[in-house]
């Protein structure tokens, strides 16, 4: 928009007029005595244009910077989060899809924690205490004739990074908006009990929906399933998964890369 020519209005000048505009400098007549501003910075704190058309056009230049240090500010709030977070050896979690239905999953990327099956809060949503902005969600599946030790991993995501599982009283864990892997038949199979021992006795989910393990051991899996991923587009989605990962749970990505 042309700001040549448009009166405006200031707190200690009075009434002025835009004679030029140069880049983010803009020069104002007030009866002779000429003066230079900052726009837009301007117009937040001195000056003010007196027409609706204008006041829009910079109202929504203002609004628009507004935004942007808003988005930045929140970056380095979470960036903070991250550096000061206390990571706990187990803080991630396996979902067997007992009291979730895989279609809806993936359709909301998110999934629930499920119900308590026992004791004073039994029937009411579980609440995820130990998961954080570090955490990854691990989808897993045992279709309908085959053995749990058949069961199959069928994708991750990250939890939304501003997620705080101890608050988180409806079970709904939400996913990052970035950080999701989903495998497809194309890709290799990757088996969830081929990452836990079972020596002592034969893979049993039970009943409950979610399962704790370890960062360790989810560091593990995400490097496999970005290894199987023939698609260059989904597998470069998945190295960026792992590599944020792995650095939000502080642990090293050096022995794969060598």
């Amino acid at each position: 928009m042309e700001l040549v020519g448009k009166a405006i209005k200031h707190v200690t000048f009075g009434r002025g007029v835009i004679t030029n505009r140069t880049d983010n400098i803009l020069t104002v007549d007030f009866a002779g005595n000429h003066k230079k501003f900052l726009f837009p910075d301007a117009f937040s704190r001195f000056i003010s244009i007196t027409d609706e058309e204008g006041q829009a056009y910079v109202g929504k230049i203002l609004d628009d910077i507004s935004k942007i240090k808003n988005a930045e500010q929140l970056e380095q709030e979470r960036l903070q989060r991250m550096l000061f977070l206390k990571v706990a050896p187990e803080s991630q979690a396996a979902f067997g899809f007992m009291e979730n239905s895989r279609n809806t999953v993936l359709k909301s990327w998110s999934v629930f924690a499920g119900n308590y099956l026992s004791g004073y809060s039994k029937g009411t949503p579980k609440v995820p205490t130990r998961l954080k902005l570090n955490s990854a969600c691990l989808l897993t599946e045992c279709p309908a004739g085959c053995l749990e030790e058949e069961r199959r991993i069928i994708g991750a995501f990250m939890v939304k990074d501003d997620f705080e599982g101890k608050y988180c009283e409806d079970g709904i864990i939400p996913s990052h908006e970035t950080y999701r892997i989903l495998l497809n038949d194309k890709d290799g199979e990757l088996l969830f009990w081929d990452y836990f021992s079972s020596t002592t006795r034969s893979p049993r989910w039970g009943r409950m929906e979610m399962k704790y393990f370890s960062n360790l051991q989810m560091k593990c899996i995400l490097n496999d399933m970005q290894k199987i991923i023939t698609d260059p587009l989904q597998r470069e989605t998945a190295s960026n998964f792992y590599r944020y990962f792995c650095k939000v749970n502080r642990l090293s990505t050096t022995e794969e890369e060598s």
